[in-house]
């Protein structure tokens, strides 16, 4: 299902091609498309979820400065493997500024990172300082990041990952930092 979906995207763009066009290019019923997915959306950005929760997981034990740090391994990087390596799509899905695409993609990193919180105990304990809510946070981290990522791809994934997530993070963390050092007010 994945290889017909990719390759309609590729044909018609992303907003054009339907679930009905994709299980009749993998020989499928729409009633085994519905099986494991709600709609397009989720087989689209279905390995992105999985591999971010996966990130998660391993990334949940370290303290949180890590998660965001420009060393090998961090969760920004990851993203952007995740895009380079479904290039195509995100070439397809970004050139139509897909509002539905947006919204998953930011549920997505809203429910994972809100995760990642809920198992940090230290972030928790920061968390509950800060002045305004993780979610504002977690929403603004998914806009900037899905921005990032969209201008990435209308350049041709040129600088290379190195420098975007060096970009990234020069950008996003001395907010965060901030954020997470201030204590609310009374």
């Amino acid at each position: 299902m994945r290889q017909a979906f990719r390759e309609l995207v590729k044909e018609k763009g992303y907003d054009a091609v339907t679930i009905e066009e994709i299980t009749e290019r993998a020989n499928l019923g729409r009633t085994t498309f519905y099986l494991h997915y709600h709609d397009k959306e989720d087989l689209l950005l279905e390995d992105f979820a999985d591999k971010l929760l996966a990130l998660v997981e391993n990334a949940s034990p370290r303290p949180l400065i890590q998660w965001f740090s420009k060393g090998e391994d961090n969760i920004v990087k990851a993203e952007f493997e995740m895009v380079l390596k479904s290039a195509d799509l995100f070439q397809a899905i970004t050139q139509e500024q897909s509002n539905t695409v947006y919204n998953r993609f930011r549920d997505i990193h809203v429910k994972t990172v809100s995760k990642l919180i809920l198992q940090s105990p230290s972030i928790q304990e920061r968390i509950q300082n800060v002045n305004f809510s993780h979610e504002f946070i977690l929403n603004y981290y998914s806009g900037a990041l899905w921005s990032s990522i969209v201008w990435w791809v209308e350049q041709g994934f040129t600088p290379d990952i190195e420098e975007m997530v060096s970009s990234f993070l020069t950008m996003f963390n001395p907010g965060l930092l901030l954020a997470l050092s201030r204590e609310r007010s009374r």
